[in-house]
């Protein structure tokens, strides 16, 4: 198997998370029964990922300048992510999330943006296999791909909650990747619906493949041909849901490079997510191995033929 290289385009965080019994109202105050501080970001998260899958990766990123003191360009590194693409920002501190977990992974977040909306389009090298835009507004998305100087490169875009804070920016650049990868509020945002069905008016430009990801529902995947669910498997009590999304979306991203099987694909994605969860930490992703037996406990995936007007 050809070791690919991954960029992942997007945040450097750190992520502060605390696990609460519930969300505390005006002037309240509740104990939190556990808390862990680590590296976050989803493109940083997607970075660990691939590298703990197996292959290369290089974040493209913006850092700040407690970045050094906080470990963070150091905990990539250990990892095994390229950072030589993530820039430093002496004016400006890194990024910052506190994670809020309440009882069955439910997830509320709080966000500094810091460094990270210093992020430009024109920080990503035309190198690699294949170009991951996470959670980063579609203008950057645009603007490194109107001069694509590497044609047979793949790409994807996560939207994240940019796709609610800014839709129409989102659907254009949108249409400049291969691959749309949501969950069901997000597909809210940009179609006007949650409906799976609705994803193909998504089907425009380069895009060829829309997955949606419905939580601990499973996931589908949109194409021209076809529509196909992939149920997770027997409820497994999570432990950390921040980041599954990020392992889920580098998982189905390896197996479409290498195998281009967007059904193979999805059940990886929904196995390496699910591994995902069992994990403390935010950037903490789930080995191959892992990942490998959570595939094996997976249902049958189903599959629906249908025809569409496309745009």
């Amino acid at each position: 198997m050809k070791r690919q290289h991954h960029l992942a385009v997007g945040n450097i965080n750190l992520d502060v998370t605390l696990v609460i019994p519930r969300l505390p109202g005006p002037d309240d105050n509740i104990f939190a029964t556990d808390s862990w501080i680590g590296l976050g970001g989803a493109a940083s998260n997607y970075a660990i990922a691939v590298s703990r899958l197996g292959h290369r990766s290089s974040l493209v990123a913006v850092a700040g300048k407690d970045s050094a003191s906080l470990g963070l360009i150091k905990e990539l590194e250990n990892a095994g992510v390229d950072t030589s693409h993530v820039k430093l920002e002496n004016s400006i501190d890194t990024g910052k999330v506190v994670v809020l977990l309440t009882p069955g992974g439910y997830r509320a977040m709080v966000t500094i943006r810091g460094a990270n909306r210093l992020l430009k389009g024109s920080h990503v090298p035309s190198i690699g296999d294949h170009v991951h835009f996470a959670s980063v507004k579609g203008n950057v998305v645009e603007e490194a791909l109107k001069n694509q100087e590497h044609p047979t490169r793949t790409t994807s875009y996560d939207p994240g909650g940019e796709a609610h804070r800014d839709p129409d920016s989102i659907l254009k650049a949108a249409k400049l990747v291969d691959t749309i990868l949501l969950n069901e509020k997000e597909l809210e945002s940009l179609t006007g619906t949650p409906n799976i069905e609705s994803a193909t008016n998504l089907l425009k430009g380069r895009t060829s493949i829309v997955v949606v990801k419905h939580g601990r529902g499973g996931a589908s995947i949109v194409s021209r041909k076809l529509i196909a669910s992939q149920d997770p498997p027997p409820y497994i009590k999570p432990l950390d849901v921040t980041g599954a999304g990020d392992a889920f979306d580098a998982a189905f991203n390896i197996i479409m490079i290498e195998k281009r099987d967007p059904l193979e694909a999805l059940r990886w994605a929904v196995a390496a997510g699910t591994a995902k969860i069992m994990l403390k930490g935010s950037s903490n992703m789930p080995s191959i191995t892992e990942v490998k037996n959570m595939l094996n406990k997976l249902p049958t995936t189903k599959t629906t033929n249908k025809k569409y007007n496309y745009n």
